[in-house]
């Protein structure tokens, strides 16, 4: 298994697969880029190609190749390994990790699953009048139902369990776990039946789990519509429904048009839309956006909810504007969904998704639409129900914009809102519990700080510079001194490839050189190693003048004069030198400057 992990990690350059995922840009010997996984404006993520690490000094994720894939990509160790070995053309031994074979039978099962519903939709008589229902009623051309696999499951209540247990030699426990059956009263029955079937994947393409909609004529007081429970590898809140299909479309737009349900999805896509992705309802969750933000700059919303009053879209809707997106709202006109307005007119729909609006313009102008705001009792119910939306908003410039926005439409002054609108937060977070948060740790002194970018620079200007005395000194801490010693060692054997050098550490000081070797120098590493050396210098002299100090002081008490003219005089010495440093100090400022110009 260990040699199987580092021939993968071996093949894969950590470089081009987070550049993949995130645009990196070169910095010294290192790549850089915004943390995918905190929100920052400055860069602190960094990335090493000759130790293959990465490292972000914001919020202290790092690691590796899989390191990467299980933090961004939420996959758990076995896949992530299997996803590299696939990208490297390595052929894996088979695991007995049961996490990992339990997760590719789920898989299986749920593709296979998938498979046979499609079967039946198109070539069996008990598929015929939803294959009519899909191609009739709902338009839909057999390109689209062949490339989303739609398929159909018979009433029977065991079709599926049987295929797949008797023909393909799966547990009915197994069926359970996928989610595809169910046992009912000690026995295993089919979970959807007579339903027009939907395969759901990841955002990685893979099979987990299924949706069935009822047709017209099986509408016997069934819900409409039901989905897979929850598994081992189906969480719903992270499902965007079609984006297997739609990401590179997504990625290349930076934009992503959202609806709720498979017929919005498919109805869109059919009518040309292709940067789109489906929702279960109406809100957004993190996850959703999480997974959305790595593709696009901005979404644009045409969901058939009521946005205006449903608390959960709008958090959904926060989130994702915190999170960096831009959030806009299309008007559907007369269409009750865009799954209607994508079949009636779908140039008409392209329009109204081109002109979409800011969504807490929308929200607001749909409150606005349903009362009257020139009447008091008008005005009382725009209040109720606009206050919780512009108290929802996090961002509080676009929060002062829309409090403005309001203050107009009632005529009123934009103090009386905001202290309207600041009643309404009082009121909701009375309940909430008080937050208290650990204290931080002490910070580093300003020595260890300097010492720690003195040896950055080393490492990446030219590690050979440790030979040199004058560099050398000036390291005193006990880790960064093991650290010099180590490869010093090492160099004097082998030469000093700093990669090869990171394999030979002993494991506590690992961490300590990862980050030596990840921090950002910038460009002109060796003007800057001068400036670090002279500020240690100068703390070092004015560490040196208190000691100093405290000696005269103690040498004062005790009235040893000889002594006491001996210390003043390296007082002066001392001070001298110091005065010499902070000269030098200030020449080199003026030097950048009249350089700068």
């Amino acid at each position: 298994m260990k040699d199987q992990v580092e021939e993968v990690k071996s093949k894969i350059d950590i470089v081009s697969l987070i550049n993949e995922h995130v645009p990196l840009q070169k910095s010294g010997r290192n790549f850089r880029a915004n943390c995918p996984f905190h929100a920052e404006k400055t860069p602190s993520f960094m990335v090493s190609q000759e130790l293959q690490i990465f490292k972000c000094f914001g919020c202290g994720e790092g690691g590796d190749v899989f390191s990467f894939l299980e933090k961004y990509e939420g996959m758990d160790f076995p896949e992530a390994l299997k996803f590299l070995a696939d990208r490297a053309g390595i052929k894996l031994k088979p695991l007995s990790d049961r996490a990992f074979s339990q997760k590719d039978k789920l898989y299986r099962i749920n593709d296979l699953a998938a498979e046979f519903y499609h079967w039946v939709l198109l070539n069996h008589p008990e598929g015929k009048d939803a294959l009519k229902y899909l191609t009739s009623q709902r338009a839909l051309t057999p390109e689209t139902i062949e490339e989303f696999k739609l398929g159909f499951a018979p009433e029977r209540p065991d079709a599926l369990s049987n295929f797949l247990i008797k023909k393909k030699g799966f547990l009915p426990k197994d069926l359970e776990d996928a989610g595809v059956s169910v046992f009912v009263k000690g026995r295993l029955i089919d979970r959807f039946r007579g339903r027009v079937i939907f395969p759901i994947h990841d955002h990685r393409g893979n099979p987990v789990a299924l949706g069935g909609r009822i047709t017209p004529n099986l509408s016997k007081n069934l819900a409409k519509y039901i989905n897979s429970p929850e598994t081992l590898i189906y969480h719903k809140s992270s499902i965007l429904y079609g984006l297997e299909s739609s990401k590179r479309h997504i990625k290349k737009a930076a934009l992503a048009y959202i609806v709720e349900g498979e017929m919005d999805f498919l109805s869109s896509w059919q009518a040309g839309v292709k940067n789109i992705v489906a929702i279960k309802g109406s809100a957004l969750t993190a996850e959703q956006v999480r997974i959305l933000s790595r593709i696009a700059e901005e979404v644009v919303l045409a969901l058939d909810s009521d946005l205006a009053g449903d608390a959960a879209a709008r958090k959904g809707i926060d989130v994702a504007q915190t999170a960096g997106l831009a959030v806009k709202v299309a008007r559907l006109a007369k269409y009750k969904d865009p799954d209607d307005f994508a079949r009636a007119d779908p140039e008409g729909f392209a329009q109204a998704l081109a002109g979409a609006i800011d969504v807490w313009q929308f929200i607001i102008d749909s409150i606005f639409s349903k009362y009257d705001s020139k009447t008091g009792g008008g005005k009382a119910k725009l209040s109720r129900e606009v206050m919780p939306v512009l108290s929802s908003i996090s961002d509080k410039i676009v929060q002062a914009h829309y409090l403005a926005v309001v203050a107009r439409k009632l005529d009123t002054e934009v103090d009386v809102i905001a202290k309207q609108m600041e009643s309404v937060l009082e009121k909701t977070s009375q309940d909430r519990p008080e937050l208290v948060f650990p204290k931080a740790p002490e910070g580093k002194t300003r020595r260890d700080l300097l010492e720690e970018r003195l040896l950055s620079l080393v490492f990446q200007l030219d590690p050979k510079l440790l030979n040199e005395e004058k560099i050398r000194e000036k390291i005193t801490s006990p880790l960064n001194q093991r650290i010099v010693e180590e490869f010093l060692a090492f160099a004097k054997k082998t030469g000093g490839d700093l990669s090869q050098f990171a394999k030979t550490l002993p494991e506590e000081l690992v961490p300590g050189f990862s980050e030596l070797i990840l921090k950002d120098v910038g460009k002109v590493v060796d003007k800057e190693m001068a400036m670090v050396i002279h500020e240690i210098e100068v703390l070092e002299s004015k560490e040196g003048l208190k000691k100093q100090g405290k000696l005269i002081f103690r040498l004062e008490e005790k009235q040893a004069k000889k002594k006491l003219k001996e210390a003043n005089q390296k007082f002066s010495q001392m001070s001298e030198k110091l005065a010499n440093l902070e000269e030098v100090e200030i020449t080199s400022i003026i030097h950048k400057k009249v350089d700068d110009v």
